[in-house]
């Protein structure tokens, strides 16, 4: 008889975060995602963002001085237009939207969006889509960190088929840290 191997499931120890690429180092979004970063690092989770400035710099700043592992997901798009923050441990480099998406979320137990644009809106509905749909490739939470999403969030199910149930997939975190843990599972 051959010897027996025991598979084990993929553990998921990243958060995916998603924010502005575009907040400035004096801005009060740049502050909440230092914090952020520390938040989740102190935790333990390894985090996945955008790889560029603004936020997504913030966030890993925040997770190294904490002494945690980021991996920024870029995309080819903006080769000639952006480059990677220095406080990335890995880049991983994606062709489309879908393939970025795919890094971002691989091994994600949770998802953090904080302020940010059309890319931010979009990444966040994406997100959402899977987590309704109940797919292993998605989260298991999803975090909106700030009040400023209520308004967002009012608008849509006021507009659109929301049912109530799939509203409450998203919850919205005061701070950093109830934002880190809704995103890592700590909060049910």
């Amino acid at each position: 008889m051959g010897d027996w191997v025991i598979i084990q499931p993929m553990t998921k120890t990243s958060v995916a975060v998603f924010g502005s690429s575009q907040a400035t180092r004096e801005s009060p979004h740049y502050n909440v995602g230092v914090e952020l970063g520390a938040a989740l690092a102190r935790r333990g989770a390894v985090i996945r963002c955008g790889g560029y400035g603004g936020v997504m710099e913030a966030v890993a700043s925040g997770a190294k001085e904490a002494g945690g592992t980021v991996i920024g997901c870029t995309l080819r798009w903006f080769g000639e237009s952006r480059v990677p923050n220095t406080q990335l441990d890995e880049v991983h480099e994606a062709h489309d939207l879908a393939a970025r998406l795919d890094c971002l979320l691989k091994g994600s137990r949770g998802a953090v969006v904080l302020h940010g644009g059309v890319g931010t809106l979009n990444e966040l509905l994406w997100v959402w889509t899977l987590l309704m749909h109940d797919r292993d490739e998605g989260p298991e939470s999803i975090a909106l960190l700030g009040d400023h999403w209520e308004a967002l969030l009012e608008f849509l199910t006021a507009r659109f088929e929301i049912a109530p149930p799939v509203r409450e997939l998203i919850r919205i975190a005061g701070t950093p840290e109830e934002a880190a843990a809704i995103a890592w599972g700590e909060l049910g």
